[in-house]
């Protein structure tokens, strides 16, 4: 693993963000040991957005966040995935690449969880896809970035973003980009970190089906 001063990461980024608290952090590649533990990163709670293509079934939007977590710490997935770990456990996780697309996994599973009603998540999930923004050609796309909820506001999503963008110039890359909703909190830390964004889609649709009103691109251009 490689150790790293989260202050001198952060402190040194372009984007300008120096507020993290002070913690030592290593980041590695994730294993499949780590599975586990990254669902509990990502979380069992679902968001407002699968809630609303859920049609308001929270126990339902559950088990498809945790479908999605199944889809996204396959084997492939895993490599593209980089861990925080502080004092010897794992706080956070940084992924890169496309967005989880459809698999015949997730289709199989989806009709498990809504039977009957998949038709009509069909049709709300097609708003959530008119607000699909598809990231730059070439830019380091972060897809997923989530944070133990015990370690949030504790500067580890900055010290993720840095090591991101660590890995974005050692891979020659530009641009780093990302995709979020409107009303996400997180665009705050995104925003000091150097990110703008450069594009936004919102869909009366969607807003019906979510009660958010889009969603945005934000880049983050690497000098």
């Amino acid at each position: 693993m490689r150790p790293v001063d989260a202050r001198a990461v952060v402190g040194a980024s372009r984007g300008g963000y120096r507020d993290a608290h002070f913690m030592s952090v290593t980041f590695r590649i994730a294993t499949t040991a780590d599975v586990p533990v990254l669902r509990e990163v990502f979380g069992r709670e679902p968001s407002d957005e699968q809630i609303g293509i859920a049609g308001g079934d929270v126990r339902r939007a559950r088990r498809f966040r945790e479908l999605m977590a199944s889809a996204l710490f396959m084997p492939a997935g895993l490599a593209a995935t980089t861990v925080a770990v502080d004092d010897g456990r794992v706080a956070g996780f940084v992924q890169s690449g496309s967005e989880a697309g459809l698999t015949w996994g997730v289709a199989l599973g989806t009709l498990r969880i809504f039977g009957w009603r998949t038709a009509g998540f069909v049709r709300r999930d097609r708003a959530r896809r008119s607000v699909h923004l598809p990231h730059p050609p070439g830019a380091f796309h972060i897809s997923e970035l989530h944070v133990l909820s015990s370690r949030r506001n504790q500067g580890i999503g900055a010290a993720l973003l840095a090591e991101a963008e660590r890995l974005a110039r050692g891979r020659g890359h530009t641009q780093m980009s990302l995709t979020t909703t409107l009303s996400n909190p997180a665009r705050r830390l995104y925003e000091r970190f150097g990110f703008a964004t450069v594009a936004t889609r919102e869909d009366p649709g969607y807003r019906a089906v979510t009660g958010i009103d889009g969603r945005v691109l934000m880049v983050k251009q690497l000098d």
